[in-house]
């Protein structure tokens, strides 16, 4: 099975070298085929430059001359992969590649299953108390942690389907998923497209516990309050636009 491993990357200089060699470190001895293809979406430091001081025959850094949107980038990376599998990574590191086996597996043990880094399942593994109750990382801001139970009662009323983190970065999917169909979308609202195309078709959707270590705005975080609106939009939207998205009925 061969993995490859889509990096959208925006301004991302204190992160992305260490990342890469961290995903390197980690997958040498699973014994599967991988590569790593970043995309730069049209940074303006010194992020391609440190991903490519990382020398490996598995690493690609494809250059856009603009910021168009982490969708965009993903969408680039996935066109340019040719793994069986498609795992998205954000370059920050919030997400620990240590977790990438554990996806794995759950993927290729049921050929065709769409596999979800849940977060929320990761701190009831991690942490104690109400912490891990609520799915609140040390660090972490309440309000992405209350706008993810939004949108997971949401997409429970829309389509009867409950997954715990929607908000998550960390999602692998098989190649054939876009055999014939890309998202339209440019930014972080590519996922909740992604989603809702995944349930109007029915492709199963697993998820699995994983890590997480929130950074600040000050850290460079990008996602804002707008993207979650945005969010709850493109999920409505899809409900009526995917054939297969509405509640099963009975």
């Amino acid at each position: 099975m061969n993995l490859s491993i889509v990096i959208p990357m925006f301004n991302e200089e204190a992160f992305v070298r260490a990342l890469l060699l961290r995903i390197e470190e980690q997958l040498k001895d699973e014994g599967w085929e991988f590569e790593i293809v970043v995309v730069d979406d049209g940074s303006t430091d010194e992020s391609v430059s440190q991903a490519r001081s990382v020398t490996s025959p598995r690493i690609t850094v494809i250059e856009q001359p603009e910021n168009r949107g982490k969708g965009a980038a993903v969408r680039v990376g996935m066109k340019c992969a040719g793994g069986d599998l498609l795992l998205v990574q954000d370059a920050d590191l919030e997400y620990d590649p240590a977790d990438i086996p554990s996806m794995m597996r759950a993927a290729m043990s049921h050929p065709g299953t769409v596999v979800y880094g849940s977060r929320i399942l990761g701190a009831r593994r991690s942490l104690k108390g109400w912490r891990a109750w609520v799915g609140l990382w040390p660090e972490q801001g309440l309000g992405p942690v209350l706008l993810n139970r939004a949108l997971t009662l949401e997409l429970l009323m829309l389509t009867g389907r409950h997954l715990t983190d929607l908000l998550t970065g960390y999602k692998l999917y098989p190649a054939d998923v876009f055999a014939d169909w890309w998202p339209a979308t440019q930014g972080f609202e590519t996922d909740h497209e992604i989603t809702m195309r995944l349930i109007g078709t029915k492709r199963r959707i697993v998820e699995v516990p994983a890590n997480y270590v929130p950074r600040t705005r000050a850290m460079g975080k990008k996602i804002r309050a707008r993207d979650g609106l945005i969010a709850i939009l493109v999920i409505l939207k899809g409900r009526f636009r995917v054939p297969g998205t509405g509640r099963p009925s009975g």
